[in-house]
């Protein structure tokens, strides 16, 4: 097999189709390892921003590999799409997000599908990263791309599901750790695509299985930290009405207990965690558990804001008279993405309550000022994102004649080293 030989041989190109966040550190790390790579999309200013050398977003590490590849010309982001004639394989990593109704949308695939098969793709390996429902490239893509060319799938041009699983702020370090979930349409087409993935690692380890197990695995692996998540921070509100801490006790749980590593309680959210249980469900007529999980970690901004509404009620204040700081704005901990993130649901609710609202997330406006210049001043802050630069709190807060609220979600502190009123979400009185 010609593309087989060719992928060994690293006589390939490989075109990436959306190089956001999930696109562009898959897209580096193979021009790091030397495979041409041409990244195609819409949005211009990425565009130029990536053909300058220029990271558009935080990523640890993705910033050294766009320096690495701009001096090898290993890496080429367009809005050409039809240089698409030229690569050999063809990775579809584009966003598919929920719409109002809360169904999976796949406009982007389509658009990206419908910009593939304007060109040959005889012999070519098409790869689909992005997240989809069970079935998808089995009852949807592939049969879509075969009535739109009138090629066979498996014989004519070569298909595969490899959901991507990697972490914001760990990508390049796991695309070339983490073992990959191939399902392919064929057995060539599973070899082909794990041959493409052994070049960022060529002792990576390969999952074969079939595409709607493979579209499977990763939606429950996300779907299952999601539900315990939500476990973990109902065992919260649990504890704080029993007057005890959540946090003590799931330590005291864990700790040399091999059935533990149970999750502490916190803000619960992000692209992949909120949406993925939607995705999973998608054609169960009951699916109330999982659901169930989503309502209950979309629900805990609304608890700590009620939380903080008792406070000010007992100094005979109202939201409305006060000014918050948020701390955070990012879905997690060291990176700037704030794509479904709790923290700026918890910003809209402040908003929606008319108080005078003012954030300060590092990762995600590094020039918005410092720490000191937001929480002057107000009346209560509330920690969102556990970012490490907000450990310096206690000295800021040392050196300030007021003494705000502060609600602690993720129990970066323990309450003795803060100025003021401590409140943490999972502990009592």
């Amino acid at each position: 097999m010609e593309l087989l030989h060719n992928i060994i041989e690293n006589k390939f190109t490989l075109g990436v189709i959306g190089i956001g966040r999930v696109g562009l550190p898959f897209g580096v790390s193979f021009a790091q390892k030397g495979v041409n790579v041409v990244g195609f999309d819409i949005n211009e200013e990425i565009i130029r921003k990536v053909n300058s050398g220029q990271a558009p977003f935080f990523e640890v590490g993705l910033q050294d590999y766009m320096n690495e590849v701009s001096r090898t010309k290993k890496f080429t982001a367009t809005n050409d799409h039809s240089l698409l004639q030229n690569v050999d394989v063809v990775i579809i990593t584009v966003g598919t997000p929920l719409n109002t109704h809360m169904v999976p949308d796949y406009s982007q695939l389509f658009s990206a599908l419908d910009k593939i098969v304007q060109y040959p793709i005889s012999n070519k390996l098409i790869i689909i990263r992005s997240t989809s429902s069970p079935g998808t490239l089995e009852s949807i893509v592939k049969p879509y791309i075969e009535r739109k060319t009138n090629l066979k799938a498996g014989e004519d041009f070569f298909l595969a599901a490899c959901p991507e699983r990697i972490a914001g702020g760990k990508c390049i370090e796991e695309l070339h750790g983490l073992p990959e979930i191939i399902g392919g349409i064929s057995e060539n087409c599973s070899r082909l695509t794990a041959e493409v993935f052994r070049k960022l690692n060529p002792n990576k380890k390969i999952f074969f299985t079939t595409p709607k197990s493979a579209e499977l695995a990763k939606l429950f692996a996300n779907v299952y930290r999601y539900v315990n998540f939500a476990l973990a921070n109902e065992f919260g509100l649990i504890a704080e009405e029993h007057g005890e801490d959540a946090h003590e006790i799931i330590k005291i749980v864990n700790e040399d207990y091999n059935r533990g590593k149970i999750p502490l309680p916190g803000l619960t959210g992000g692209p992949c965690l909120s949406k993925d249980g939607y995705f999973l469900t998608q054609h169960m007529p009951f699916p109330e558990f999982i659901h169930m999980a989503s309502q209950l970690n979309e629900n805990i901004p609304h608890h700590v804001i009620s939380k903080l509404k008792k406070e000010l009620a007992k100094e005979n204040k109202t939201l409305v008279q006060c000014k918050v700081a948020v701390l955070g704005l990012a879905y997690k901990s060291g990176i700037d993405d704030t794509r479904l993130s709790p923290a700026v649901k918890l910003v809209d609710v402040l908003n929606g309550e008319r108080c005078e609202v003012v954030t300060y997330d590092p990762y995600v406006n590094p020039s918005s000022g410092s720490l000191n210049d937001v929480v002057k001043d107000v009346d209560a802050i509330i920690i969102a994102t556990n970012h490490p630069e907000f450990k310096i709190l206690p000295t800021v807060l040392n050196g300030m004649t007021s003494n705000p609220i502060v609600i602690d979600c993720w129990r970066m502190f323990d309450g003795k080293e803060l100025k003021g009123k401590y409140i943490a979400f999972g502990k009592g009185k």
